[in-house]
């Protein structure tokens, strides 16, 4: 059954070890799967009609207007339908991205992940399912740069994780997003838009999601309470490829900011494409090669989490390809 009361408040009880790179808490992360519990507003056709009626039982950012309120059906988030919306939609299916992420100083970022961030890739599997929405990523490095070798050797830093060796293997990592819509209203003036913290080092922080441009397009942004400047702002833009009717090009730019004074920390580019189930599989092997990544280095440490090992996950491709996976299991 469809929702089709005024437009939905979704409460989105997240568990999601967020994909972020350690030492950058909002690295890696997609504009749809940002942490903790989030509020998602959706239209519909009723609070379009109210609109352009002029109804005034409408709420304006939170506050409701005088008017009448009667025959207003009460909403049931279990009728909420995702994939009725294109930016959800959008989500399901197999993706390929090419990503760079770079410094304040506009060159490649270094950090005590002793691989290279000036481009690596990233396999991502998307799903939704009535209410709910999986997401499970690989990213897969390619080996150091000799220069970066020596520089982890200077400092007496390891030069390698796991068992391959600096310069000669790459490395991977895995992420997860699980969410579903637990609660609703109605709030056709907030249509879309995404609000609710982030579980940080830094504690919970407020953030903001909204839809913008042409139908096409999120907003993130991150906050610290106190500070006028966001700590994040991240741009996602879904667009359709030549002879395509339908999204299958995701541009994400994420912007890295110090929230006291302002100044930029860090900056990503992520390019990514939808593919078949057969092309996304064949350039992950083709990946895995390139990048020379030893099997016992195969999906099973948590991105999110520290790079810590992911409980019952045993390293091999086989790992890689049943995480994957598990988006079409919801």
């Amino acid at each position: 059954m469809k929702f089709s009361t005024a437009a939905a408040i979704l409460a989105l009880t997240t568990s999601i070890q967020a994909q972020a790179q350690t030492e950058l808490i909002f690295d890696d992360t997609p504009a749809f799967a940002l942490g903790g519990p989030a509020i998602l507003l959706f239209d519909s056709a009723k609070a379009q009609a109210e609109a352009e009626t002029g109804d005034n039982t409408r709420l304006l950012r939170g506050k409701r207007k005088e008017g009448k309120k009667k025959d207003r059906k009460e909403c049931d988030p279990s009728d909420i339908v995702l994939a009725d919306y294109p930016q959800w939609n959008a989500e399901k299916g197999y993706w390929i991205g090419e990503y760079s992420f770079y410094g304040p100083d506009g060159k490649p970022y270094a950090s005590a992940w002793p691989y290279e961030y000036d481009a690596y890739k990233g396999f991502i599997t998307g799903n939704v399912e009535g209410n709910a929405y999986r997401q499970r990523n690989v990213f897969f490095y390619p080996p150091a740069r000799n220069s970066t070798c020596e520089l982890f050797n200077l400092d007496l830093q390891p030069n390698v994780t796991g068992d391959g060796e600096c310069g000669a293997n790459g490395n991977s990592l895995v992420f997860f997003a699980d969410q579903e819509a637990t609660t609703c209203s109605d709030n056709p003036e907030l249509a879309g838009d995404v609000n609710g913290p982030f579980n940080s080092a830094f504690g919970p922080l407020p953030t903001t999601t909204e839809l913008v441009g042409d139908g096409n397009a999120l907003l993130y942004q991150v906050y610290v309470p106190g500070n006028p400047n966001p700590l994040q702002s991240q741009l996602a833009t879904l667009t359709k490829g030549r002879g395509s009717d339908e999204f299958n090009l995701r541009t994400r730019t994420a912007q890295g900011l110090n929230f006291v004074t302002g100044q930029q920390a860090y900056a990503s580019f992520y390019r990514e494409r939808k593919v078949t189930e057969e092309e996304f599989y064949s350039e992950m092997n083709n990946t895995i090669a390139e990048y020379i990544i030893l099997d016992s280095d195969l999906c099973f440490l948590d991105g999110g989490a520290g790079r810590t090992p992911v409980a019952n996950y045993t390293a091999g491709y086989e790992q890689c390809v049943a995480h994957l996976q598990t988006s079409f299991d919801l």
